[in-house]
């Protein structure tokens, strides 16, 4: 993962956030949970699990209109894979880059479209024959222009509910 492509911050939490937040983390990350580790993707996908749930509590108890739009938070692999792909989407937006830049990048770096993440093909598969980005895929995902998209939604409800494969055993995760 390129990481100019998100926003960097570091965080400082005391010994009990950071026993909720591994404790989370286990749940969604056993295999990197269990190696103590403080830093990385699992801890970046943890923290955005976190502030996503958390955001749709908060919104619901609004009486005002939403800010933004609230998402499923991503509780499997592929859905995790769709929401990280929005949130770097969203935050090229958000520095200027143009639709045709987001496709490129999208394709030179290699990420899954919507449509091969939804598609019911392990990940591993997936990767060795990737569809290439189109304009439309981004737009897609955003409902009018900076707003989650329904269809975005619908993928990240859906894929939070199919049953995960199991690995065999000894076959390591690739996170």
């Amino acid at each position: 993962m390129q990481e100019k492509d998100l926003i960097p911050i570091y965080p400082k939490i005391g010994a009990d956030s950071l026993r909720k937040l591994q404790f989370i983390a286990s749940v969604l990350y056993p295999e990197w949970a269990r190696e103590g580790k403080k830093s990385g993707d699992p801890l970046n996908q943890t923290l955005s699990y976190c502030i996503e749930a958390t955001y749709n509590i908060l919104e619901k108890s609004r009486a005002m209109p939403p800010i933004y739009d609230a998402l499923p938070p991503p509780k499997t692999v592929k859905a995790q894979a769709l929401y990280d792909i929005f949130q770097r989407i969203t935050t090229m937006k958000d520095k200027g880059k143009s639709l045709t830049e987001i496709v490129a990048y999208l394709n030179q770096a290699g990420y899954p479209t919507p449509d091969d993440l939804y598609s019911t093909k392990p990940l591993t598969a997936i990767n060795f024959k990737i569809s290439r980005w189109e304009k439309r895929d981004v737009r897609v995902l955003f409902a009018d222009g900076s707003q989650p998209g329904e269809l975005l939604r619908q993928y990240l409800d859906k894929l939070n509910k199919r049953s995960q494969r199991k690995r065999a055993p000894g076959v390591r995760s690739s996170r």
